[in-house]
């Protein structure tokens, strides 16, 4: 009979150097392309993991990021390296691993991301940001047309218009 899905939360003072390489593997072929440079752009990640029958399956993981909603400050856990390996996809590995993340982050104000796929995302409670979205750089605000968020509210998010006026602060790789 074959285990379950057994889903750990894993923050970043207690990754092994070997479950790092796991997880970067994983996201490489899950993403096609070279993760280890993308996942050292993340500070402080809390990594959730998903295994079956002791195989690294699916991960996500989220960061803590300051957003600004209309000029007040939302403490967000921002999801990114979301991944399950290839020949697992389609069996709701993601959607359990990012319902254990929903689950652990009900401490922030909010949850954000840059969607690959938002319909994905809407089927686990992820709404649109519909509102303009901008970055906070050391020269201002710079908007960021074009670019797709989505968030999740929690039991802390105060009430917010999802079109209202979003920034992230500024960093290195994809700014959303």
């Amino acid at each position: 009979m074959a285990e379950a899905l057994r889903i750990e939360i894993v923050p970043s003072a207690s990754l092994t150097q070997s479950l790092h390489q796991e997880i970067v593997a994983l996201c490489t072929r899950a993403y096609e392309e070279e993760f280890s440079k993308i996942l050292a752009l993340f500070d402080d990640p809390t990594h959730v993991v998903a295994y079956l029958d002791g195989e690294l399956v699916s991960h996500a993981l989220w960061i803590p990021r300051t957003l600004t909603y209309n000029g007040a400050p939302l403490r967000s856990a921002y999801v990114e390296a979301v991944a399950t390996e290839p020949r697992y996809q389609g069996r709701g590995y993601a959607s359990a691993v990012l319902r254990a993340l929903a689950a652990a982050i009900t401490d922030y104000d909010i949850a954000a991301l840059s969607p690959s796929d938002p319909a994905f995302y809407t089927r686990l409670g992820w709404e649109s940001w519909r509102g303009p979205l901008a970055v906070a750089t050391a020269d201002g605000i710079t908007p960021t047309p074009g670019e797709d968020v989505m968030i999740l509210r929690l039991p802390k998010t105060p009430p917010l218009d999802p079109h209202g006026t979003l920034v992230a602060p500024w960093r290195p790789g994809d700014v959303w």
